[in-house]
């Protein structure tokens, strides 16, 4: 199986496809198998090289249990090991939710190794904001709750309190990996050197997502070479499973930004 490592974390990908590269980085708590569960290859795959990455943290990747190892730094290096792993010099990242953030964090750490970003469920919002701390508080006390569940439903086999994505990504759910994730509250300056960000940018989220859309509005008014999306009529998690609404933009938005 094909890994890179990011120091001493490994990171786990998936190459499908020719073309041009482009890198799809899930949200949290999945992991890559949902882009194929959800019909986003198959439209895809004959244009691009797919680049499919488990976070760390999720799937087949290595899973650390500290904070500090998911500052968006770390995260960013884990897709360019990835890319240096492949030698490719350039690709498109396309990220959604917590893979929407690692690719606004691209524009940070690593702008040079990418042509193109795709943010879809994430925008200008920083992890040390009161309003995330307690989200994330919430979300630990969450995933404490949902662990109970899913030993539960590992024992005696009871599932209808848990949806069937959910259960497809049960065998690799680290719930003491995503309460890692969620006790880093960092702050990466995105209001400094996003406006600074040359590269085109597409940033979408759903009209219903009551608390990222705003946030990706702001963050694609802020930025030089950025566009918004809004999907009518669809929440954070329909933003991300929706291929048929999804793909189309994304495919137009690469027809016009590759081919300059």
């Amino acid at each position: 199986m094909p890994y890179a490592s990011n120091d001493t974390v490994r990171i786990y990908y998936e190459v499908i496809g020719d073309g041009h590269p482009v890198v799809l980085q899930h949200g949290l708590t999945v992991n890559l198998e949902v882009w194929k569960w959800m019909g986003f290859i198959e439209p895809l795959s004959e244009k691009y090289q797919l680049i499919l990455i488990d976070a760390r943290g999720h799937g087949k990747s290595d899973k650390p249990h500290t904070p500090e190892s998911y500052a968006m730094k770390h995260m960013v290096g884990d897709i360019v090991s990835v890319l240096d792993d492949l030698k490719i010099n350039k690709a498109t990242f396309w990220g959604y939710s917590m893979g929407g953030r690692i690719g606004l964090a691209i524009g940070k750490y690593a702008p040079d190794r990418f042509n193109a970003l795709i943010i879809g469920g994430n925008g200008l919002s920083e992890r040390d904001s009161e309003v995330e701390v307690e989200d994330s508080k919430k979300a630990i006390e969450g995933y404490k709750r949902y662990k109970e569940l899913v030993e539960k439903y590992q024992e005696e086999g009871r599932s209808e309190d848990i949806p069937e994505w959910r259960r497809r990504t049960l065998p690799s759910t680290d719930f003491d990996a995503m309460i890692a994730y969620r006790s880093y509250f960092e702050n990466i300056g995105m209001a400094d050197y996003l406006p600074k960000l040359s590269i085109p940018c597409m940033i979408y989220a759903g009209e219903n997502d009551t608390y990222t859309h705003s946030l990706a509005k702001k963050c694609a008014e802020i930025m030089k070479n950025a566009e918004f999306i809004s999907l009518e009529g669809l929440s954070h998690a329909e933003a991300h499973f929706d291929s048929e609404k999804v793909v189309p933009i994304v495919d137009k938005f690469l027809e016009n930004n590759l081919n300059r």
